[in-house]
């Protein structure tokens, strides 16, 4: 980890010096833990660097600071003091909170919209560390200045850190234990990310809007206490060897592989309900943002929502009083019909002729994973009448034993843009209208048409005889 490189870890006021000839500006302020604050940490830094007539360096400065400031709004919860200290080749940005936990480097895909803030303040800073006060907090720093030769792998080292409490600091109190039966893990760890993306957009959001169902601080709280357990779970089983299950020939994981059905035993604080009730109602409030254009960021698959309402919910009752109950699962046929119902999402407008007159096996699917189109040869094969399968999900043809996989992987292709099958022949199982299962060869492409959204056309042809 780097270490400060001022004499003191400490946050103290600096006033107008002289060091070496040249006039250098300090100002030191403490702010609230409110997101409006982020906006008044770059303001401090724009009248610094203006007075000390080193504006240039304002636009990296303004980017960094806002990474951290927010961050710590979001993750810290207290108090946040912020030291800007004018050096002639620098300036020295301290942003000092009150809480123990250190920050982490997220290990989500290149692609991903959320999670790389860290990276980011390391690749246009001089330098960058993390001081830990112990029970006193942190101090996460940088400095910006002229442009530097970049070492990035050194860079990101220094925040290759651990998202735990430290050994001496203490633990949550107070506590009661929640069991998650069932707990799908791959699944789970999807919604994760879809959540983080929607939070890192709220924040922007929220700067711009007053919207009081949005509770991002409290979101953040019990966010922590589930996604780090399902972490610590996951590791736990991949460290204990646990046998990864078979895939279908061509099948590509969606994800680093993680067990699945994970009874886990999780201690939360007893008095975490409201924050958890508060979870709910926050990634709703961007659900509905997210589907009405607000946001950058895509809505959720109904599995993705259906996941996180469950968990929530079980912690919920659980410390009321009342008993587990396990995850039913993906093969409920009401995730092949539902499509956002709460909040239908529009359908692309798109010309389906190509589809419909084919004589190849071929479905197209919009990003809500509505089917489109189906050609009659492959309608004709699944057992299907086309008008009846066009407007349901397109996990109605997909086997249950994969369709947690499936989702996963279309909504981390929604969240990153990762498309692990684009373009890649697979061998895999298609679900009839029977029920029975026939193996097909298949080859997913997105559709270059002129469309606002995305439009996916796979192509189906049977491997074994179809009887």
């Amino acid at each position: 980890m780097a270490q400060l490189p001022r004499e003191s870890a400490g946050i103290e006021d600096v006033s107008l010096r002289e060091r070496d000839g040249d006039a250098l500006e300090g100002r030191r302020a403490t702010f609230q833990p409110v997101l409006a604050s982020a906006a008044a940490a770059r303001a401090l830094l724009r009248e610094v660097l203006d007075d000390a007539g080193r504006s240039a360096w304002l636009e990296a400065g303004e980017l960094a600071i806002s990474e951290v400031v927010t961050n710590a709004i979001l993750h810290a919860h207290t108090e946040i003091d912020v030291l800007v200290d004018v050096q002639p080749d620098r300036v020295f940005v301290e942003v000092r909170d009150h809480s123990p936990v250190l920050p982490v480097q997220r290990d989500y895909d290149d692609e991903a919209t959320t999670g790389r803030g860290m990276g980011l303040v390391a690749a246009i800073t001089l330098e960058c560390g993390v001081h830990c006060l112990g029970q006193e907090g942190k101090v996460t720093w940088f400095a910006v200045g002229e442009p530097p030769e970049l070492d990035a792998d050194a860079l990101l080292a220094a925040w290759d850190l651990d998202e735990e409490w430290p050994d001496d600091a203490p633990g949550p109190t107070g506590t009661v234990t929640v069991v998650l039966k069932s707990m799908p893990a791959t699944l789970w760890l999807s919604a994760r990310q879809h959540h983080d993306a929607v939070l890192r957009e709220l924040v922007l959001y929220v700067a711009e809007h007053d919207d009081r169902e949005v509770d991002l601080m409290r979101t953040d709280e019990a966010r922590f206490h589930i996604s780090n357990a399902v972490i610590r779970a996951v590791e736990e089983a991949q460290a204990a060897g646990t046998a990864r299950p078979a895939l279908p020939t061509g099948h590509p994981s969606p994800l680093p592989w993680v067990p699945e059905d994970l009874t886990l035993e999780i201690e939360v604080p007893s008095d975490l309900a409201p924050a958890i009730a508060a979870m709910q109602d926050t990634l709703d409030a961007g659900e509905r943002l997210a589907r009405s254009g607000a946001l950058l960021v895509r809505p959720a698959l109904p599995e993705i929502v259906a996941v996180r309402d469950w968990a929530c919910e079980q912690v919920i009752t659980q410390l009321s009083g009342g008993a587990a109950v396990a995850w039913a699962g993906t093969a409920q046929q009401r995730f092949e019909t539902d499509v956002n119902d709460r909040d239908q999402t529009e359908a692309v407008a798109w010309d389906d002729t190509k589809v419909r007159t084919s004589n190849r096996g071929v479905v197209a699917a919009d990003e809500a994973n509505r089917i489109v189109a189906i050609s009659p040869p492959l309608a004709t094969l699944l057992g299907w009448d086309p008008a009846v399968l066009v407007g349901r999900r397109v996990v109605t043809l997909i086997p249950p034993s994969l369709r947690e996989a499936h989702v996963a992987g279309f909504s981390r292709h929604l969240s990153s843009g990762e498309a692990h099958i684009l373009g890649v022949p697979l061998e895999l199982p298609v679900l009839r209208a029977d029920g029975s299962e026939l193996v097909c060869s298949f080859l997913v492409e997105r559709d270059e048409g002129m469309t606002s959204r995305p439009i996916y056309l796979a192509w189906i042809e049977p491997i074994a005889d179809p009887g």
